[in-house]
C-alpha cells in the first residue's frame, strides 16, 4: 500500500510539473501579480485610512513604485554617478582577466616544465584536457538552445510582468472586498480555517517580500563600501551584484563574495581574502542583528527544511522554465515552505487536540508557554517567540 501511494504521488507530481511547464505564463503572471500587491497593499491601506479613496491610493502607490524604479535606474545608468560605467568596465575587463589567467598558466607551465614532462603527469593531463574537450563540445552543442531558452524565459518573464501590473492594480482597488467575497464564499464552518490561511499568507509573504529586499539593499551597500575602500575594481557594482544575488538564499551570498574574490585576486591575494571575508563578515552581520528582526515575524523555517525547500524549487522550477524558472523556485519555495509548515502545525493541532509548537522547538517554534492549551489558529500563524519578547519589552 505503501509504495503504491510513493507511485501515485511521483505520477501525480509528474503530471503536476507538466501542466505547470504549459501554464508557465498564466502562473508567472499570478506570482508577480502576488509580489506587487504585497509589495504596494500597505501604502493603499495607509492612505485609505487618511480618507483617500482606493482608486486614487492605487494610483499613487504605483506611481511611488515608479519614481523608485525611476531613481533606481538613474543611479545605475547616469553617468553623474557612474555606476553604469562600472558595469560596463565590468564586463568590458572580462577577456582582460582571462588573458591574465591564460599568461598565469603559461607562467606556471615555464616554471614547472619539468615536473609537467614526466610521462605520467602528462598521462594525467592529457586525460584532463580530453575531458575538458568533451564538456566544450558538449557545451558549444547546447549553447545555442541555452541562448534560446533563457531569452523566451526574459521574454516571457517581462510578459508576465506587464500582465501582472494590469491585474494588480485591479487587486489592490478591490481588496477588502476581495476578503469579504471570500469570508461568504467559505461560510462560518470553514471560517476558522480560511482567517488561519489569510493570516499565514499576509504575515509569511508580505514579510518575505520586504525582508528580502531590505536585506539585499543593506548587503549590497556595505559590500559596495567595502569594495571600493579595499580598491578593487568596480567595486560600486560588484556590491551591487552581491545584493542581487543575496536574493537566493544560501547560495547568492557566497556567490557574491567569491565573485569579488576572483575580482580581487587580480589586484592583490590578500585584497581578494579581503573581499571574500569582508563579505561573509557583511553577510553575518546582516543575519544575526538585522534578519531577525525582519523575519522572524514572517518566516521562521529551519535551516535543514530551508535547504530542502531551495533544491525541490529549484528542481521544479528547472523543468517549468530552465534557469529562469529553477531561480524562481528557489525564491518561492522559502515562503511556500513557511506557510506549509504553518498549515501542517493548525491542521495537526486540530485533528489531534496535542500542541506541536513550543518555544525551545526546533522545526516548531512558537510562543506558546509548556501548560498551554492547543491553539490551532494561534500557534499556526503565531509569529517567533524572540518577536513576541521584544514588543513585550
Amino acid at each position: 500500500m505503501v509504495v503504491w501511494t510513493v507511485v501515485g504521488i511521483i505520477i501525480l507530481t509528474g503530471v503536476g510539473i507538466y501542466v505547470i511547464n504549459i501554464l508557465s505564463v498564466p502562473v508567472g503572471i499570478v506570482l508577480w501579480t502576488v509580489v506587487i500587491v504585497f509589495c504596494l497593499r500597505g501604502i493603499v491601506n495607509r492612505l485609505q485610512d487618511h480618507g483617500i479613496s482606493r482608486v486614487i491610493g492605487t494610483t499613487i502607490a504605483y506611481v511611488v513604485m515608479c519614481l523608485v524604479l525611476f531613481l533606481i535606474a538613474v543611479l545605475m545608468f547616469s553617468p553623474a554617478f557612474g555606476v553604469g560605467d562600472q558595469f560596463n568596465n565590468l564586463i568590458q575587463s572580462i577577456p582582460t582577466y582571462i588573458s591574465d589567467i591564460t599568461a598565469w598558466g603559461n607562467d606556471l607551465y615555464n616554471r614547472y616544465a619539468d615536473v609537467l614532462s614526466n610521462k605520467t603527469v602528462q598521462e594525467y593531463l592529457n586525460s584532463a584536457l580530453s575531458a575538458l574537450g568533451d564538456w566544450a563540445t558538449n557545451f558549444a552543442k547546447n549553447s545555442a538552445s541555452g541562448v534560446v531558452a533563457v531569452g523566451t524565459g526574459v521574454a516571457n518573464t517581462f510578459v508576465a510582468i506587464g500582465f501582472a501590473l494590469v491585474i494588480a492594480f485591479w487587486v489592490l482597488m478591490d481588496l477588502p472586498a476581495i476578503g469579504q467575497e471570500c469570508r461568504r464564499l467559505v461560510g462560518t464552518k470553514h471560517r476558522d480555517t480560511f482567517e488561519m490561511l489569510h493570516m499565514t499568507f499576509s504575515r509569511v509573504m508580505g514579510g518575505y517580500i520586504k525582508g528580502t529586499l531590505l536585506q539585499c539593499g543593506v548587503i549590497g551597500a556595505g559590500c559596495a563600501i567595502l569594495f571600493s575602500v579595499a580598491g578593487i575594481p568596480n567595486g560600486i557594482a560588484l556590491g551591487g551584484i552581491a545584493g542581487i544575488l543575496n536574493i537566493i538564499p544560501i547560495v547568492g551570498p557566497w556567490l557574491g563574495g567569491a565573485l569579488a574574490a576572483v575580482v580581487g585576486v587580480f589586484v592583490s591575494p590578500w585584497i581578494a581574502l579581503v573581499a571574500l571575508v569582508g563579505t561573509i563578515i557583511i553577510q553575518q552581520i546582516v543575519y544575526t542583528f538585522v534578519s531577525p528582526k525582519i523575519m522572524s515575524n514572517s518566516v521562521d523555517v529551519h535551516p535543514a527544511l530551508t535547504f530542502i525547500a531551495l533544491m525541490s524549487g529549484s528542481a521544479i522550477g528547472g523543468a517549468m522554465s530552465g534557469l529562469v524558472g529553477s531561480l524562481v523556485g528557489m525564491l518561492v519555495s522559502i515562503p511556500a515552505i513557511a506557510v506549509m509548515k504553518s498549515v501542517f502545525v493548525y491542521y495537526f493541532e486540530k485533528k489531534t487536540g496535542r500542541r506541536i509548537v513550543a518555544e525551545n522547538g526546533v522545526f516548531f517554534k512558537g510562543s506558546a508557554k509548556e501548560d498551554a492549551p492547543a491553539d490551532p489558529v494561534k500557534d499556526a500563524t503565531a509569529p517567533h517567540p524572540k518577536t513576541v519578547d521584544r514588543k513585550k519589552k
